[in-house]
């Protein structure tokens, strides 16, 4: 089976990692995480220690540089890193690829909710006020840019994790499987 890539974008803790395996596991395509692909790029073990020896700009650069690679073979299922879709050629090349976008949509309520059951093993990204400013301020910068990029967008709020899964297949077998 040949298919259009699918690339899901959303903030943080939107569940773009874990519904591209699920939906992976259930086709014969090929998933990948993006922040695996630019922490291989850079030889480095997390987020947190590029953040630490190279600061924001590294770990762009990284995901810029993954991104292309990705493209470069463009297969499969990718989950893309939160803040990629906002650097102007990850964002120009994500729209002239041809490949399906699906925009993970969480408010910041339910994306807070989230990030505090999560490990905390990431990079403050938006000032130091505390997690709900953190969620706020990268929601009030990224959802228009996400929106701009996105054909379909599922609302993973309130829905159950299966729910979710079950939008995402519909959408790969009408938009992307060939």
């Amino acid at each position: 089976m040949n298919s259009v890539p699918l690339i899901l974008i959303g903030l943080r803790a939107s569940g773009k990692s874990t519904l591209g395996r699920e939906l992976a596991d259930g086709l014969p395509v090929h998933f990948a995480d993006l922040d695996d692909l630019a922490l291989q790029q850079l030889d480095a073990t997390s987020v947190e220690e590029v953040f630490a020896q190279g600061g924001e700009s590294a770990w762009r650069q990284a995901e810029q540089q993954a991104f292309a690679l990705w493209l470069a073979s463009a297969s499969g299922v990718l989950a893309c890193g939160g803040g990629a879709p906002c650097i102007p050629e990850v964002r120009s090349s994500m729209q002239s690829s041809g490949a399906c976008v699906v925009y993970l949509h969480a408010g910041v309520d339910a994306l807070v909710a989230r990030r505090e059951r999560q490990d905390q093993d990431r990079p403050v990204l938006f000032g130091a006020g505390g997690l709900e400013e953190e969620v706020a301020r990268a929601y009030e910068a990224r959802d228009a840019v996400f929106r701009s990029l996105a054909h379909h967008i599922i609302e993973v709020d309130e829905q159950k994790p299966a729910d979710n899964l079950a939008a995402l297949r519909r959408i790969f077998a009408e938009q992307c499987s060939k």
